[in-house]
């Protein structure tokens, strides 16, 4: 059976990306985007009234406000919802965390198989080695709105929690003016540079010895690959919240 999707914020990097991967598989049958009206096809509806009803799975790349909106439209529509929309706050969030108690919500700061591979290993490492800083390096292209990525927030997170305390408190975003690193605090630094697609590194170093985990995106295909693959997946789950480690299959 051919999986119809619709695609939020269809005409911005992400989304085209999407696009192009999903009209070339005989397994989707992408039936329009939203975003501002237009005579395209597939069409782009300036209404998630309109499309819902025609889709079985929306994928959102849009705005913390924007997958918001798409949230509270799938819940109501009865429709499962894959966001990687990033720069979401707390009370955005919860939002989307509401619209999962009626249908079925994946979020992930990163779709890319390897970057939650990634997140997989992280937690052996940082309690194999104890003690060691934790510092975290992220690049992206300069049109990137949040610093730093959700990503790199994503595995700031599993980091502290692995070493046994959380990140709050701990978090050192860039470093200027004097004063020694403290023993528990994590840096996390953001770089914003031409049109690089995203490349996360950790690493943990101690006085004599140096372990990285490093990730690189050659472009946009290994996220979009990653969103069809929730999208496939989420459409025969029930409500509720899911993420990479969660959803069935995803990291399979």
């Amino acid at each position: 059976m051919t999986l119809r999707i619709g695609i939020a914020g269809m005409r911005g990097r992400m989304g085209r990306e999407i696009a192009a991967l999903a009209v070339a598989d005989p397994g989707i049958t992408l039936v329009g985007g939203l975003g501002r009206s237009s005579g395209d096809d597939p069409p782009v509806l300036a209404s998630a009234a309109e499309l819902l009803p025609r889709i079985d799975v929306l994928i959102d790349f849009t705005s913390p406000a924007g997958a918001v909106a798409n949230a509270m439209a799938c819940a109501s529509a009865g429709r499962p919802l894959v966001s990687g929309t990033t720069g979401l706050d707390t009370e955005q969030t919860a939002a989307l965390r509401g619209a999962a108690q009626a249908v079925a919500v994946f979020h992930a700061a990163n779709m890319s198989p390897g970057v939650n591979a990634m997140l997989a290993v992280l937690p052996a490492l940082v309690r194999a080695l104890q003690g060691y800083d934790i510092e975290i390096v992220e690049t992206h292209h300069r049109h990137k709105v949040d610093a730093p990525s959700g990503t790199a927030l994503v595995l700031a997170r599993v980091a502290a929690d692995a070493s046994g305390e959380p990140l709050a408190g701990r978090a050192r975003y860039g470093r200027e003016g004097a004063g020694q690193r403290t023993p528990d605090e994590i840096g996390i630094h953001a770089v914003r540079a031409g049109g690089h697609p995203g490349e996360h590194a950790v690493f943990l170093t101690g006085d004599g010895e140096e372990v990285g985990l490093f990730h690189r995106a050659f472009g946009r295909t290994a996220y979009a690959e990653g969103a069809l693959r929730a999208a496939r997946l989420i459409v025969d789950q029930p409500p509720g919240w899911y993420e990479p480690a969660t959803l069935p299959g995803f990291l399979e």
